[in-house]
């Protein structure tokens, strides 16, 4: 197998602890040959000296004000990276050893341009067993098609891209209305132009869940709004509009969660008059938590 250079970009803020054991996780790799560009936004904890410690040529530091947009870090290690490929790690996930080298392999012998897979979810610090993971799914083509009408089905820790893509939709993008949702709107724009999307059906990382994050239900709701307006010609012209009941689904459990419980029912409702003809399992869960919302409101 060819061994072509591999650039690792990690965003990172305040996150010594966790960044360490995401380096520990690239530097065990059973792949060398790649470039770790940690890209900090002036962490105020022992990130530089941790960095350091490690001693590898291979881990370069970039420092950077990114005013909260984790695109404008990813986009400036793609910037100064030399590899082939780019790799996507947050500082709060970490990789199983053999991650870059069956992604690589994938990328260089079937001749795809993306590949993403399944990350096993960390909830709790010192966890030792693993049993829940992400459920990402095997895009169908139009990749586009499937990604607007079924949601994000990659999680960034998970792909390896060719550069040369990524730099043919500018990267990941600025805009403060999509923070949260920058991955999946770069995604989507990739689609459009290559569509070979791979899935490796095995679980090579781990993706903490276990708070901390960026999302909240009230940012949920507005990236979601500005994500439809975005794509709403390529919705519209797709006669894709009833098939994006996702993101009214997605809403309604926003706005549950905020306590707003009328503007929850309205989604649901409106989630299911999009497509009538829905999974049962779906449906079911659709009635339970307009039950819990009827209830809730004959309460009050």
């Amino acid at each position: 197998m060819s061994t072509p250079l591999v650039s690792v970009i990690i965003p990172t803020f305040n996150r010594e602890k966790e960044l360490e054991r995401a380096l520990i996780s690239l530097i065990g790799q059973t792949y060398a040959n790649w470039e770790g560009l940690i890209v900090d936004n002036h962490s105020l904890d022992n990130t530089v000296n941790l960095i350091n410690s490690f001693n590898d040529s291979r881990l370069k530091l970039h420092m950077i004000n990114n005013y909260g947009i984790i695109g404008m870090s990813r986009n400036l290690g793609a910037k100064y990276s030399d590899g082939k490929y780019l790799a996507f790690l947050d500082s709060d996930d970490w990789w199983k050893s053999d991650k870059l080298e069956k992604s690589v392999k994938i990328l260089e012998e079937c001749k795809v341009g993306l590949i993403y897979h399944d990350l096993f979810l960390a909830t709790k610090k010192n966890q030792k067993f693993y049993f829940k993971k992400t459920r990402s799914r095997n895009l169908l083509k139009p990749v586009f098609n499937d990604l607007i009408i079924n949601g994000n089905s990659l999680i960034t820790s998970s792909v390896v891209i060719r550069k040369d893509i990524l730099n043919k939709v500018s990267g990941f993008s600025l805009d403060k209305r999509l923070i949260t949702i920058e991955d999946y709107d770069a995604w989507l724009k990739i689609a459009k132009m290559d569509e070979t999307f791979y899935k490796i059906n095995e679980v090579l990382g781990y993706y903490w869940a276990g708070g901390n994050n960026t999302s909240n239900p009230k940012m949920t709701i507005k990236v979601l709004d500005n994500l439809k307006e975005n794509y709403k010609n390529q919705i519209n012209q797709l006669s894709l509009i009833d098939k994006t009941y996702w993101i009214e689904y997605s809403k309604a459990r926003a706005y549950y969660k905020i306590k707003l419980r009328e503007k929850s029912l309205d989604g649901f409702n409106a989630a299911l008059n999009m497509n009538p003809i829905f999974k049962i399992k779906v449906k079911i869960l659709f009635m339970i938590f307009m039950l819990k919302i009827q209830i809730f409101l004959m309460k009050e």
